[in-house]
């Protein structure tokens, strides 16, 4: 298996973590906890004019901050040295000469905006956790029973990410403003990431000596992509927010630009599918890219947005929730049988036969990857 293939699936396959703190249970025995340790020193640190070498690497051990350095490094090759290095350039002499790979430049123009974001969430954590889990409530079973991290960050390129196995999820506050709601539903997209992997470990896998070929393997993981960010751009939905702010106005924007092209992502996506499935060599990464990242305004996100959506219309928000202890590629077969079984109804966008047919094929991997 390819191991950029692996590092997609196998992220937090864990049913408890121990945290800083936590809130009492939800409904579901679902517990929150927030780690600003990372965010706060490097506030504090910008907010000097003279650069401590020791703060600096006191700094950069930081648990997020070691994360922020790992996320950073693997897509820009800046690590620990140039974390450090350009921290202490920007606090010393108020800017960045070279490549700011750390968004060094931003987080300090956002500086009273960050720290007006983290001393809200210090003086209302348990608000704010009750009101992003209620964002999340409708969408989980009944018997789920986890644990879940949100490590604040200052810095970086990423709005939200994780990364590898580590059992935390991190968002970054510098392009946030004031908006408390935006960052709400970031960190509920961000917390429903942590419970599908939860959800995943669930699952009871099936023995099968059959070799499953790259193609097959790759075109699986495209889907369980669409599935796990699909659900969480549909739970974290910003076009719900009704008090739009600059942030949340912004995110809000993107639905709104990939709703109007909507056809054309169903089309994208199965183009992708298609040549994965059929070309031996087809490269997953490349694919993946196209479909799942910025560079083209993450068109598969809101594939699977729209899948959800009718799905959540048709058989209620327990039928999403379902899908979270069920294997991935159930949620593109069951979109696709509610089409089928409601063969009247014009507002689906409609999966072609080719790519009916790769689905029906990879449901022999059902429950064995």
């Amino acid at each position: 298996m390819d191991s950029t293939i692996i590092l997609r699936m196998n992220r937090r396959l864990i049913y408890l973590l121990i945290f800083c703190f936590s809130t009492p249970a939800f409904a579901q025995e679902l517990s929150v906890s927030i780690d600003m340790a990372s965010a706060e020193k490097i506030c504090q640190l910008l907010s000097q004019k003279k650069a401590d070498t020791i703060e600096l690497k006191k700094a950069a051990g930081l648990y997020g901050n070691q994360l922020l350095i790992k996320k950073v490094k693997g897509y820009s090759g800046a690590g620990e040295d140039v974390f450090i290095n350009t921290l202490k350039e920007i606090i010393e002499t108020g800017t960045i000469k070279g490549r700011d790979e750390y968004n060094w430049k931003l987080v300090k123009e956002k500086l009273p905006e960050i720290n007006q974001l983290l001393n809200y969430i210090r003086s209302n954590n348990r608000v704010f956790i009750e009101e992003v889990k209620a964002i999340i409530q409708p969408y989980l079973p009944k018997e789920l029973k986890a644990a879940a991290k949100a490590c604040f960050l200052a810095g970086g390129g990423s709005l939200g990410f994780t990364i590898g196995n580590d059992p935390s999820f991190n968002v970054a506050l510098q392009k946030i403003g004031d908006d408390i709601k935006g960052l709400q539903y970031l960190v509920a997209h961000e917390l429903y990431h942590s419970l599908q992997d939860i959800g995943q470990s669930s699952r009871v896998y099936q023995k099968d000596d059959k070799k499953i070929t790259y193609p097959e393997k790759a075109t699986y993981y495209l889907l369980y992509n669409l599935w796990a960010e699909g659900i969480a751009n549909f739970v974290g939905d910003m076009a719900a927010i009704k008090d739009l702010k600059e942030f949340s106005k912004e995110q809000a924007g993107q639905y709104q630009k990939n709703r109007a092209r909507r056809y054309q992502n169903f089309q994208l996506l199965e183009a992708l599918l298609y040549r994965q499935y059929h070309d031996s060599t087809a490269n997953y990464q490349a694919t993946y890219d196209i479909g799942f990242s910025t560079a083209f305004d993450e068109t598969s996100y809101f594939v699977g947005y729209e899948m959800a959506k009718k799905i959540a219309q048709h058989q209620g928000n327990e039928a999403i929730a379902a899908l979270l202890v069920k294997d991935p590629i159930r949620f593109i077969a069951d979109y696709i049988a509610l089409y089928q079984k409601l063969a009247d109804d014009q507002s689906f966008v409609r999966f072609s036969r080719s790519t009916e047919e790769i689905v029906s094929r990879l449901l022999a991997w059902e429950n064995k990857l």
